[in-house]
């Protein structure tokens, strides 16, 4: 699986970092894990390094909104926080945008896109 979790206790922040090319079942398994460490760690300060993920799902505008639509049946908490550093390839960045749009008009929990883990960081403590 192309998706790593590393939790750092010292930041309150869990650090998510993808690469390659993302399937429908490995962001439903990201999202899952995402969960299990928020309710095990009790930390909501997530940051998911994008940069090296070269497609998901398959390219399909029609898979990202259907999954952008699935987001909420999560139920992650309002009180989470996510910082999106986005994909290097334009294309994949804007399909990563429009899946983030999907979320946030279905009650996504806040999300800011920053260009570092050390920018999250500071985006977190504001």
């Amino acid at each position: 699986m192309p998706i790593k979790f590393q939790t750092f206790e010292k930041d309150d922040a869990v650090l998510i970092t993808t690469s390659g090319d993302i399937s429908e079942e490995e962001i439903i398994a990201m999202r899952t894990k995402t969960l299990d460490v928020l309710n095990e760690t009790g930390i909501q300060n997530f940051v998911v390094d994008m940069t090296h993920v070269n497609s998901f799902l398959e390219h399909s505008t029609a898979k990202t909104y259907e999954m952008g639509k699935e987001f909420v049946k999560m139920e992650f908490p309002l009180s989470m926080r996510t910082a999106v550093i986005l994909p290097a390839s334009q294309k994949v960045r804007e399909q990563a945008e429009l899946l983030h749009l999907v979320e946030i008009n279905r009650a996504r929990p806040e999300l800011e896109y920053v260009a570092s883990y050390e920018e999250a960081l500071a985006w977190f403590r504001r």
